[in-house]
């Protein structure tokens, strides 16, 4: 009998993955059920860390100022990918990018050791952001090579399918466990998921050599850079709307865990149930937009999530309870899975294939240059007695002006027959 249950199970997911997926070679599906696991162990680190630093450093003490430098951090690894981009080109992908997020998600062992000290405990998870950021081109030129143009929207979601259903299981349970046990117990703890998620990652096949030959070596200058951003006018327009929209998802980004603990004074366990609506969210999307970027384009899926990010701040703006907040993450659930998607597929069809790594270091330093600038303006707006009001109405009004410009790029034929 209980052999013939594992054989049961196994039928079950060859049925789903061949319902949504279609038939694959022995190696793809290899690979999707390796990034997949990888993906659900991710999803319960990511539940517990990412989704609670904010609330953390705000019950320690950070404050408003502090909380823009954490904002900050979230984008300064960006600002080195071109250094990544130089290490793809000469060692295998995979291998780079493991060293880095080993290092980034150990660093997370540490936190009993800095006890309530709100510095210390904000230059680990500097640390572990720089770490998980920088190897980004490289697993963006992995997911091209990984998946076939015609599967790679579908194949994407039904990894973060895993991936957000763990997130929707672990995100409550995170914040029972943060307010009984606490952060310096339940922090790393979990960080041994992520590191079990790297070291399943390393099991992906395929082709992970360096980005460019041997005799190729050679690393592209800024006036190169731009050079060939300028002989690309619908990337470059891509680049300004994504750089609109990050402005305005920032500018309000270091008064979100104020407004839940300050203005609201949330708990975890709350923090964690707004959480848990947004993994459902980000669930069930996942269901949705891969094979609408298959269908319809990535552009169709990137308008839909940047009207829904809207929300986010314009809820913020006016949040006099918990009920508030509730829209805004619903809709925040699905601007994870759709404005990933979206953007990842309309770079990639964009972009010119044999420079992937150009172009997408060129998107994460803009990115990078945003991500530190805009956050280190919110306090000087507070300190200029700017109301928050005001700064998250700013936040919208920037979300919705980017996706006026989707209108404007033209996508390339070929990449989304």
């Amino acid at each position: 009998m209980s052999s013939t249950r594992p054989s049961m199970f196994r039928a079950v997911l060859h049925r789903v993955e061949h319902r949504m997926l279609g038939p694959m070679s022995a190696e793809l599906r290899h690979n999707v059920w390796v990034e997949t696991v990888a993906s659900m162990l991710f999803g319960l680190f990511w539940a517990t860390t990412i989704g609670f630093f904010p609330v953390i450093l705000r019950n320690m003490g950070a404050s408003g100022d502090q909380l823009s430098v954490y904002v900050v951090f979230q984008s300064l690894g960006l600002i080195f990918t071109p250094f990544s981009a130089a290490l793809f080109q000469r060692y295998r992908i995979i291998k780079v990018s493991q060293v880095f997020w080993y290092i980034g998600r150990g660093t997370l062992l540490l936190v009993p050791f800095v006890g309530t000290n709100v510095n210390a405990f904000m230059v680990l998870v500097g640390i572990f952001w720089i770490c998980e950021l920088v190897p980004a081109p490289g697993y963006v030129r992995l997911l091209e090579r990984l998946y076939p143009d015609n599967l790679r929207g579908r194949i994407m979601g039904f990894v973060r399918i895993g991936m957000t259903a763990a997130i929707l299981t672990m995100t409550p349970i995170a914040g029972w466990l943060l307010d009984t046990f606490g952060y310096a117990i339940i922090l790393p703890s979990i960080a041994v998921a992520g590191l079990i998620a790297n070291y399943m990652f390393g099991k992906l096949i395929g082709n992970d050599a360096p980005a460019v030959r041997e005799e190729k070596h050679i690393r592209p200058t800024l006036g190169q850079i731009l050079a060939e951003l300028s002989r690309n006018r619908p990337f470059v327009i891509f680049l300004i709307l994504n750089t609109i929209f990050g402005c305005g998802t920032l500018i309000g980004a270091p008064l979100y865990a104020i407004v839940q603990v300050s203005r609201l004074q949330l708990s975890y366990t709350e923090v964690g149930y707004l959480g848990t609506l947004q993994s459902v969210t980000w669930l069930l999307g996942n269901f949705v937009w891969g094979g609408l970027i298959d269908k319809k384009g990535p552009l169709f899926v990137l308008m839909i999530s940047i009207l829904c990010a809207a929300l986010m701040p314009l809820s913020f703006m006016v949040a006099t309870s918990f009920w508030w907040l509730v829209p805004a993450f619903i809709c925040q659930g699905l601007v994870f899975g759709g404005f990933d998607l979206g953007f990842t597929n309309a770079a990639i069809a964009l972009a010119d294939r044999s420079k992937l790594e150009i172009y997408f270091s060129a998107l994460h330093v803009v990115a990078g240059i945003r991500g530190i600038a805009i956050p280190l303006l919110t306090p000087i707006l507070m300190a200029a007695r700017v109301d928050e009001f005001f700064i998250f109405a700013a936040g919208g009004v920037m979300v919705l002006l980017s996706a006026l410009l989707v209108y404007r790029i033209r996508m390339p034929q070929p990449a989304f027959a």
